[in-house]
């Protein structure tokens, strides 16, 4: 009767279970049938011990992580401000480790600052090290930052004096080695030339700290500084700083900023007098225009002629002084443009100041702007009115070819006399 029971039991067992598979079936779940399955009876009619079902958990997941704030954008493009500016295989300042030069303008990605240089990446991809007073961060505020921690470093020393309202002073030397640092035994940094004008900041003992005029910091012997501007006093000839003072100067043959790299001679603009004279002429009919003359150069000796013409190689652009003289060897030509009075600006001209290519050239009038043609109209024609010729490949040259004198063709800068600009006489 037992065994009946149990054989009945054991049948309601087997339907359960077949109920319970057709409905997880339904539910296309079978993995849950054997946990709901109760425990089978054993064959000796004991039924098997039940265990405590085993929890599975869910494998354990890392809660998301915090987005990471955006790193702080780093302005490591810096640009270069000085001609000629060497790059370097070490961060050393010695000869033998120039790889090369950059020019002004040109871009670089710092990749380490070691305080006097940088590890730069060239546009070529190139890697190498340059010093960091050629080099100009891109980013106002990062200068601005980088010029302030330079200034304070120079000028909290206990030896350094400052010099209220950074005068005015006057190179006297043919050539300056302006330093890194207090000492003559120090980096040259840079060099000026004579007639070279600078702002003093202070001194520290034997030397001036100064801003030089492409805006660097460097230290200048106070021997060869002067606080009283000086004229070039030389018979037949007139130096257009005192005599045309409303004149603008940028002498680019006198300063690194020229296809050179170096300053060939000193920034003192010289003419043959009665050639200066017709300048004046025209200057005054600008000057009532409304505009100022800006002098890029005039008088230029022979010795720099050779090198400019090594370079060019090219007569329409540069006279070639293998075969003869220029009229700027003579005294007689110059190369301007014109500032308008009100703004301080430079008026709008076919190319920028000396570039020798015939978009300069006067052929090349109609690829001009309507401004450039305009101005370069406006100041021909003032120009020719007062007797000078014109120069067909350059807008800016102009040049006196009449009667007058003829100044010697490769003047010695050093070898003139100055004065102080205080015993100037001006001319009647």
């Amino acid at each position: 009767m037992a065994l009946h029971a149990l054989k009945i039991k054991k049948i309601a067992v087997i339907l359960l279970c077949i109920a319970s598979m057709a409905f997880l079936c339904a539910c296309g779940n079978l993995s849950e049938l054997f946990d709901r399955l109760p425990p089978l009876p054993t064959e000796s009619g004991e039924e098997a011990e039940e265990t405590a079902p085993v929890e599975t958990l869910p494998p354990e997941t890392e809660a998301p992580a915090e987005p990471s704030p955006e790193p702080e954008e780093i302005h490591n493009s810096y640009i270069v401000k000085i001609a000629g500016t060497p790059y370097r295989s070490e961060p050393k300042t010695e000869q033998a480790n120039v790889l090369g030069s950059l020019s002004v303008g040109d871009k670089v990605e710092c990749l380490a600052d070691e305080g006097e240089f940088m590890l730069v990446e060239l546009s070529d991809g190139q890697q190498v090290w340059c010093a960091t007073w050629y080099l100009k961060a891109e980013d106002p505020e990062l200068e601005k930052q980088r010029a302030e921690s330079f200034l304070a470093e120079k000028t909290g020393t206990e030896t350094y004096v400052s010099i209220d309202g950074e005068p005015v002073y006057y190179c006297t030397a043919t050539v300056l080695n302006c330093r890194a640092e207090p000492s003559t035994t120090c980096t040259i940094l840079y060099q000026i030339v004579m007639g070279s004008q600078v702002n003093v900041l202070g001194r520290d003992g034997d030397f001036y700290l100064c801003r030089l005029p492409n805006g660097g910091i460097a230290y200048c012997s106070v021997n060869y500084l002067s606080s009283e501007a000086t004229y070039v006093d030389l018979a037949g000839a007139v130096d257009l700083r005192v005599f045309m003072p409303g004149a603008e100067f940028d002498l680019l043959f006198a300063s690194p900023n020229n296809i050179t790299g170096e300053a060939m001679y000193p920034p003192i603009p010289l003419l043959e007098e009665t050639t200066a004279d017709k300048l004046m002429q025209a200057y005054n009919i600008f000057r009532e225009d409304g505009y100022t003359i800006k002098i890029y150069d005039a008088y230029r000796p022979k010795s720099a002629q050779y090198k400019l013409y090594d370079i060019v190689q090219d007569s329409r652009f540069i006279a070639n002084p293998y075969e003869g003289n220029s009229w700027h060897q003579r005294g007689r030509a110059m190369d301007i443009s014109l500032v308008n009075l009100a703004t301080g600006e430079e008026l709008e001209m076919p190319t920028p100041m000396h570039t020798f290519s015939l978009d300069a050239a006067r052929s090349s009038y109609r690829s001009w702007s309507v401004e450039a043609q305009k101005n370069v109209d406006y100041m021909t024609e003032v120009m020719t009115s007062v007797g000078f010729g014109t120069l067909e490949t350059e807008w800016w040259h102009f040049e006196y070819t009449g009667p007058g004198g003829m100044m010697e063709k490769d003047i010695d800068f050093g070898s003139l006399t100055y004065r102080p600009v205080s015993e100037y006489v001006p001319r009647d």
